[in-house]
């Protein structure tokens, strides 16, 4: 039997590594310690859930943005996909390892650009002959630390979608689905 202690330091050692979270939340005891205490539970909730996927077995996941959209800071968005359940590994970042491609776009008009764009640049992508295929229509995405709980709830609701469900689908992310 797992004792508390043991389990509030399996929790913390999770957390320790999310630096963009733990200066979130200290910034937040101070000015909104409400929103702080309800953003540490919530984090503690998706890290509770996911602490039994070993890492190997979690799916590599490759965000694409578009060109001329101001990029997100690599950390802070490693950080959010770690978080959500994805494995964070740049050495093994490769076509046929990639198992999840969510294209970040809140153009309508990109849509009907997007099954070109998959057979020019994705088609050799693990995640394309799976239709694994996501569009995420957030904008700002992984921009804003306010969004940092909304950002990883998406984020754990594409990449985990057996353990999470937010209400996010439809709204802010969609399957786009590639054989119908």
């Amino acid at each position: 039997m797992v004792s508390l202690i043991t389990f509030a330091r399996v929790m913390n050692d999770a957390m320790e590594h999310l630096s963009y979270y733990k200066q979130l939340v200290a910034d937040l005891k101070i000015t909104d310690p409400a929103n702080a205490e309800q953003l540490e539970e919530e984090v503690r909730i998706i890290i509770h859930k996911l602490k039994f996927i070993p890492i190997e077995s979690r799916p590599l996941v490759e965000l694409v943005y578009p060109k001329t959209e101001n990029q997100p800071d690599q950390r802070y968005l490693e950080e959010l996909l770690d978080l959500a359940g994805a494995q964070v590994n740049p050495l093994i970042h490769v076509p046929e390892h990639i198992s999840i491609l969510i294209f970040v776009e809140k153009s309508p008009e990109f849509l009907s650009r997007l099954p070109e764009i998959i057979a020019k640049d994705y088609q050799d992508y693990q995640a394309v002959k799976n239709n694994q295929v996501f569009v995420l229509t957030k904008h700002p995405f992984a921009h804003l630390p306010s969004d940092y709980l909304i950002d990883s709830e998406i984020l754990a609701e594409i990449i985990q979608s057996k353990y999470f469900i937010f209400g996010h689908e439809g709204n802010h992310w969609f399957k786009f689905d590639l054989q119908a």
